[in-house]
């Protein structure tokens, strides 16, 4: 016997996630999994580049269940998370595009501050997840209704 479910939003999801339902577990691990991976790619578009060590140093932590939640993550910096969180943050500091040969830090080298979003420059990060947010519930009840109704309900 198959029972469809319509999931309408996050309380639904996080009623049949606290309900142990597995099925809509899975589904919400691939549609979290799905956010993760392209909040990573956008934020890669716009994180700092002068030597690619930064823009390297993304770790992209693939949604476990932590309770009755689906968490996942994307984190830039490991050992060098100060300058990671610097870059991130000072809206004043000078960024590329860098003239040929002066690619290496040190010195007002780029074209100047670059407002978030703008280009590589801070909120690298920031900027990308506050987008997605917006219509994060929407697309993430979308997302588990197709799972489910491709994997036969609930």
């Amino acid at each position: 016997m198959t029972v469809h479910v319509r999931v309408e939003g996050l309380a639904d999801i996080r009623r049949l996630i606290r309900a142990n339902n597995r099925k809509v577990i899975a589904a919400t691990r691939r549609s979290v999994t799905a956010e993760v991976v392209e909040l990573g790619r956008r934020a890669d578009e716009l994180v700092p580049h002068d030597t690619g060590n930064l823009q390297r140093s993304q770790i992209i932590k693939l949604p476990t269940p932590k309770g009755h939640s689906i968490v996942g993550s994307v984190e830039y910096g490991g050992t060098a998370a100060p300058y990671a969180l610097k870059q991130h943050e000072d809206l004043e500091l000078w960024h590329p595009p860098k003239p040929p040969g002066k690619s290496k830090v040190g010195g007002h080298q780029g074209t100047g501050p670059v407002a978030p979003g703008q280009g590589r420059g801070p909120k690298f990060l920031e900027h990308p997840f506050k987008r997605q947010q917006k219509r994060f519930s929407a697309r993430l009840a979308a997302r588990v209704n197709r799972d489910l109704r491709l994997g036969g309900g609930v």
